[in-house]
C-alpha cells in the first residue's frame, strides 16, 4: 500500500492531533480491537510526541508518531495498525484478518 508513498507528492495536507480527537482515535481502535485495554494504547500511542495525521489522496487518513507510521483508515472504515507496528508489537492481539488461498494470486 506505502510502496510507491512520496512525501512530497503524495501528503496533501499533514495536522498534529488535538488531544481530544486523540482520544477520539483510541476509542475507536478500541472497539475495532477489543483485545487492546486503555492501558496497552496509552503504552501505544502516548501524548508525547504528539500523534499526526496526514491526509494522503482523497481516500487515506495516515497517523504518525514522530516518524514512525502507526494507524491507517481509508475512507470511513476502521482504523487499523500498519504491518510495522504490528510486527515490532507481535505479542498483543490485533484483530486477525484470513485470505482465502484463491484470493493470492501466486
Amino acid at each position: 500500500m506505502f510502496k510507491k508513498f512520496d512525501p512530497s507528492n503524495d501528503v496533501s495536507t499533514s495536522t498534529q492531533v488535538k488531544a481530544s480527537v486523540q482520544r477520539g482515535i483510541k476509542s475507536q481502535i478500541s472497539e475495532s480491537h477489543p483485545a487492546l485495554t486503555d492501558e496497552i494504547l496509552d503504552e501505544l500511542l502516548p501524548k508525547k510526541p504528539p500523534l499526526v495525521q496526514y491526509k494522503i489522496g482523497p481516500h487515506l487518513m495516515l497517523y504518525c508518531r514522530g516518524a514512525e507510521p502507526v494507524f491507517f483508515q481509508h475512507r470511513d472504515g476502521p482504523i487499523l495498525p500498519t504491518l510495522k507496528f504490528v510486527h515490532k508489537y507481535s505479542g498483543l492481539e490485533f484483530t486477525k484478518v484470513t485470505v482465502d488461498n484463491g484470493a493470492i494470486p501466486f
